[in-house]
């Protein structure tokens, strides 16, 4: 008999969208918490995200993306519930009474509106938690605003940080924001818990993805203040040479190279093969690497240029120089080293979608399995959520089902993506 998941017991109901909040309650509905996901008919966006079986969406494309099994409904219940509806906005708050912790990212205002707030909330469970995941918080002129991760990213700083030496700023990355949001929903919630569990009280949690990203550009908002810009660096270093990412043998790619010291310099001029131009005093120090860094950057380019990424990382880390090739999705999917310390995942949805590789979780605790054990399908959990947790009869169930509040598939007119 297996011992039972960490959560096993907290019971989380969630009115969840796109990525951020998603990505926080999957981390603890790995952990054994039963999180119940509230979906809509009226917003199916994130099933209709894909990625889809061959890129085509099929006959139930609804419950076949590839977004749901990484962070959308893995290990997650599904109640597709129309809770705008006044029997469905009934049905939430009887399940409230049950629950340990509520979640939404609504932009501020929507759950007051519906009667969702926390004071209502915590009239009908006083040991709620409650956990808001917005752009830019309950409080302050912006708090109204709507965002995706994008626009974030700008509003945050990092945006204005990111891009080449002397050029416009650029994006980070796609999902910096949505993931780094997601990691501090499933801390913040698990402190909510365990505070609970010392004081029996519940509490009311107001996160934002702005704060959690100006969090993450704390060094600059510190060289601010002594009159310091940070300049746009690309792949560059403060004070670091050669530090950038460099072309290598084949299409596209790539090797990042960092040099911190005088020794791994040494280091790097020997697998070179110790070229004449490496002998140039001006790349004896730090400083002068660093003042020469745009005509020592193109020595390595040229030279990194006739080698195989791959088999140069193996050489340099051999000789103490930091290094990693620029991989790519399919080179992740198929890296030896993910896959012996077990960290890429098989899961198969279904036999229409087949046998899929995904990315885990970036820790190891014994005995803490963080698999994906399965995945939702839309309106999966109506029947057992509505009857055990709400209390329902059976005759209750049917007629939700019939009057549309609740629902296991999208409504007829429903176009596939």
């Amino acid at each position: 008999m297996s011992a039972p998941l960490l959560l096993q017991g907290v019971r989380i109901l969630t009115l969840e969208q796109v990525h951020a909040l998603p990505w926080g309650t999957a981390f603890l509905a790995d952990l054994g918490a039963q999180v119940i996901r509230i979906e809509s008919v009226e917003h199916l966006q994130d099933r209709k995200a894909g990625p889809f079986p061959n890129g085509k969406a099929g006959a139930e494309w609804w419950n076949e993306g590839g977004h749901l099994v990484y962070y959308g409904t893995r290990n997650k219940q599904s109640l597709c519930l129309e809770v705008t509806h006044p029997a469905g906005k009934e049905v939430f708050l009887k399940l409230v009474k049950n629950c340990d912790v509520v979640t939404d990212n609504f932009r501020p205002g929507t759950m007051r509106r519906l009667g969702f707030d926390h004071e209502s909330l915590a009239r009908i469970n006083p040991r709620i938690i409650t956990l808001s995941s917005t752009a830019y918080g309950y409080t302050g002129p912006w708090r109204s605003a709507g965002s995706r991760a994008r626009t974030v990213d700008a509003a945050c700083g990092m945006s204005y940080l990111t891009g080449y030496e002397g050029g416009p700023s650029v994006r980070a990355s796609n999902n910096y924001m949505d993931h780094s949001t997601g990691n501090n929903v499933a801390f913040a919630l698990l402190l909510a818990l365990y505070r609970r569990q010392k004081t029996g009280k519940g509490m009311r949690i107001d996160l934002t993805m702005q704060e959690t990203g100006v969090s993450c550009i704390g060094p600059a908002i510190l060289e601010a203040q002594h009159g310091i810009k940070r300049p746009r660096l690309g792949c560059g270093h403060l004070w670091k040479s050669p530090h950038n990412v460099y072309p290598c043998a084949g299409r596209d790619r790539w090797i990042a190279i960092a040099v911190s010291n005088d020794a791994e310099w040494v280091a790097l001029k020997q697998i070179m093969g110790a070229p004449p131009w490496a002998q140039d005093p001006r790349y004896d120090s730090a400083q002068g690497r660093w003042e020469n860094r745009h005509e020592l950057d193109q020595k390595v380019a040229d030279w990194t240029a006739t080698q195989d990424d791959k088999e140069l990382v193996r050489l340099l880390q051999a000789h103490g120089v930091c290094a990693g090739a620029a991989l790519t999705a399919e080179d992740l999917v198929n890296d030896p080293h993910l896959r012996q310390r077990e960290f890429l995942q098989e899961f198969e949805r279904s036999p229409a979608v087949g046998r899929r590789t995904f990315a885990g979780r970036p820790f190891r605790i014994p005995q803490l399995p963080m698999a994906i054990r399965h995945v939702a399908g839309l309106g999966e959990h109506n029947e057992v959520v509505l009857r055990e947790v709400a209390g329902l009869s059976q005759e209750e169930i049917r007629a939700l089902a019939a009057d549309g509040v609740i629902s296991h598939r999208p409504r007829a007119e429903e176009r596939a993506p």
